[in-house]
């Protein structure tokens, strides 16, 4: 695959993941999976195709552009689901009242960077997901993370990732989401790095998504030897979601 359709898939991703995961994690055959975004697993059902995007508007340091970000995935079985950024599989299901305590896997693609100097850096990466659902308004969010930067011409660098979420219900059909991320660097200049996102997504039917979405990072691509391209300080965006 083209590395810069690599980048137009991945870009921003760590500021969306959480509104996508409103709309995409809800991609379930409409007679089997509730409107209500809080009680959605995190993978798909067997036969079950999520498609879509995000226009976004970012700003890094003096630069900002606006951007497009694409996001697919289909149902393998119940328990594993295969998007465009990797593989997803469920190791622990919630309870038949859909209350409690939900695990999954991930392995794939998690970001992209750029040098003219120093030449492309894409991160592989597996990570240990969690959701916990107290009630049918209000959920938590978890994920745990592992990723390795393949560096054309630097020295291949490594970071840890711990995340917290929650999803809650604030009117009909209306679902706010806030996450924050931190970034344990390794062989970077920086040695952390910080990220918050907060979204409000709309269930317009079982089948269709639409919501909005603004994030923030301290991440310095300068600093850590890439160009501005492919990093936000700030974001901000639209997405839809459509599931058959």
């Amino acid at each position: 695959m083209n590395k810069r359709l690599i980048y137009n898939n991945l870009i921003s991703k760590s500021f969306i993941s959480m509104a996508l995961l409103l709309a995409s994690s809800s991609a379930f055959a409409e007679t089997e999976y509730p409107k209500n975004p809080v009680l959605r697993p995190l993978t798909l059902t067997d036969g079950t195709i999520a498609v879509g995007g995000a226009l976004l508007w970012g700003e890094e340091k003096d630069d900002s552009r606006g951007a497009l970000s694409l996001n697919a995935a289909y149902g393998l079985t119940d328990d594993l689901t295969l998007g465009l950024d990797g593989l997803n599989y469920r190791v622990l299901a919630r309870p038949d009242n859909n209350l409690g305590l939900e695990l999954a896997v991930g392995l794939g693609v998690r970001g992209y960077q750029d040098s003219h100097v120093n030449g492309d850096a894409i991160a592989y990466g597996v990570d240990l997901n969690a959701k916990y659902v107290f009630d049918k308004n209000i959920a938590m969010t978890f994920s745990l993370g592992y990723v390795k930067w393949d560096e054309e011409q630097l020295k291949n660098k490594d970071e840890y990732r711990y995340s917290v979420g929650v999803q809650a219900n604030v009117a009909k059909n209306w679902t706010a989401s806030a996450n924050y991320t931190y970034r344990d660097l390794i062989d970077f200049t920086q040695n952390s790095a910080h990220e918050v996102s907060v979204g409000l997504n709309y269930a317009y039917s079982k089948s269709t998504d639409v919501g909005v979405f603004t994030g923030y990072s301290n991440f310095d691509a300068l600093e850590n030897g890439y160009r501005v391209d492919h990093s936000f300080d700030h974001v901000a965006g639209a997405y839809v979601t459509y599931r058959f």
